[in-house]
């Protein structure tokens, strides 16, 4: 959240480009994670490798959202990728040290048994292709456009769902996970 405001606000005559790009990436982020949990879904289940390969299980609890998930592809991986192919069609200094931090946090998840190679690779690939095709121009202005033309006129409405999105998207969409698993488990039962 904070290189996304640092971003925002910065003065400059590329302002409005950068404010489109910013917006975007929120529609990339989301888009990159919904084609990542598709492929995750109709490919066949992969365990994670600290239980399928009797890799240590970490000493610590861990649950994935509450639920089971396939290890491939890596959403982590997608989602910092995203955000970080982003950054770098802002700035290539800031892009860069961002996926540089997205480099560390996914091998830190193959370090810890969470994720095979394979399933990093395959996610930052999503990320990044998704990132830059929904940052191309004519996409770009055909979203970004109107949103932006709400700030003005309306900011401390932007502003507060802006605030929102930008919570969600920096933890992970917790509630929108959430809420996307109540919506699976009514229509389509809960088992234990």
């Amino acid at each position: 959240m904070g290189i996304l405001g640092w971003l925002w606000y910065w003065p400059g005559k590329e302002m409005p480009r950068r404010r489109e790009t910013l917006i975007t990436m929120l529609l990339a982020v989301v888009l990159a994670l919904v084609i990542n949990r598709g492929l995750s879904t109709l490919l066949p289940f992969r365990d994670r490798p600290m239980y399928g390969i009797g890799a240590n299980a970490p000493t610590f609890e861990w649950r994935a959202d509450l639920e089971h998930w396939s290890s491939f592809p890596s959403d982590t991986a997608t989602y910092l990728f995203a955000v970080a192919t982003s950054f770098w069609l802002i700035s290539r200094w800031w892009g860069l040290s961002f996926a540089v931090f997205g480099s560390f946090g996914v091998l830190a998840r193959v370090y810890l048994g969470l994720h095979y190679p394979s399933d990093i690779l395959v996610g930052a690939l999503i990320g990044i292709i998704t990132s830059l095709a929904v940052n191309r121009e004519p996409v770009r202005k055909l979203i970004a456009a109107p949103i932006l033309a709400f700030e003005p006129r309306y900011p401390a409405y932007f502003y507060g769902v802006f605030f929102i999105v930008l919570a969600e998207l920096s933890a992970g969409f917790p509630t929108a996970r959430r809420l996307a698993l109540a919506i699976v488990h009514f229509v389509a039962g809960y088992t234990r």
